[in-house]
């Protein structure tokens, strides 16, 4: 094989690679966006709003939502942040957004249907003493799906432990050590997780949503922030600039912790039974923050190689 064509294979692989990660990237917008049109068109159809975006988990958006927050865990792992802490944290968000879809949020007994024949979320009728709970009949199928995502998130683990140590071994002269940051966090978030699910079932089915849905999106602000220092020029064809991105990024930041904050207050007060659905239209600006995140990210790194972050 001549250089030549040794590096035609090679610029061919590169295209092939950044193909693939362009459409990662764009494959994460779309999946927001599928779940934001479920969501705007079950609200339509039944002509009211839910108390939030996860009590449509009892509704026919159930499927868009469990599916769209699979996807986006897989991806989260899968992209490669372009610093290390980046990647770790995306990792570890990724592990947590599938037991948002897993874990349903709890019901307040009485949350009914606007609609007669048309429910937008399942009446609570099986919570004892006027209490927000997971309907009883949903117990067995959380413990299959978390058990089953626990025992695979184990396999893996065992496997990118080996993989990474067997890496660091043979580093030798090269220096390039890989770094156990990532596969560290994942071990204790998945620790942690996992002896809450198994010693105390019932407070993980109660509150398991909830803290999985906040524990996402406050490592999601950490990387945006991460993001808006780090920013570049993007693409010559945009006048934004280094700035411009890094604007977008401060404002999606600030706006999500301001969501945050509001959301978790908001819930903490009045559950999710306030006149106003707070939390519902909180969680619409979150998802609209998160789509528009991926949507600046992605054409920021459009013409960027593919990052080699060994994390």
């Amino acid at each position: 094989m001549n250089a030549h064509t040794l590096n035609t294979d090679r610029a061919d692989v590169r295209v092939t690679i950044l193909a693939t990660y362009r459409s990662l990237r764009v494959g994460i917008v779309c999946a927001g966006a599928l779940l934001l049109t479920s969501v705007t068109l079950e609200v339509v159809r039944v002509g009211a709003v839910p108390a939030s975006i996860s009590a449509l988990f009892y509704s026919p958006v159930r499927t868009v939502f469990v599916g769209v927050l699979i996807a986006v865990g897989l991806a989260l792992v899968a992209v490669q942040g372009r610093v290390r802490w980046e990647n770790s944290l995306l990792d570890a968000a990724g592990v947590l957004v599938p037991l948002v879809a897993f874990v349903p949020t709890p019901l307040f007994a009485g949350t009914g249907a606007p609609s007669e024949g048309s429910p937008l979320w399942r009446v609570g009728a099986d919570c004892a003493g006027g209490e927000a709970c997971v309907p009883a009949d949903l117990h067995v199928g959380i413990g299959n799906n978390v058990a089953s995502y626990g025992l695979l998130g184990a396999i893996t683990l065992v496997l990118l432990w080996a993989h990474r140590l067997h890496a660091r071994r043979s580093a030798g002269a090269s220096g390039q050590v890989p770094s156990l940051r990532s596969v560290t966090i994942a071990t204790v978030i998945w620790v942690a997780l996992g002896a809450w699910f198994v010693l105390a079932r019932e407070s993980f089915i109660a509150f398991g949503h909830n803290v999985s849905a906040i524990g996402f999106f406050a490592l999601l602000i950490v990387v945006v922030v991460i993001n808006a220092r780090d920013a570049t020029d993007g693409p010559a064809a945009l006048s934004m600039g280094r700035s411009g991105f890094r604007r977008t990024y401060l404002v999606i930041a600030g706006a999500m912790g301001v969501a945050v904050v509001a959301g978790v207050g908001t819930f903490l007060f009045t559950g999710e039974q306030s006149a106003f659905a707070l939390v519902f239209w909180l969680e619409v600006v979150l998802l609209v923050l998160f789509i528009a995140f991926w949507v600046a990210q992605t054409i920021e790194h459009w013409d960027h190689d593919v990052v080699d972050a060994a994390a």
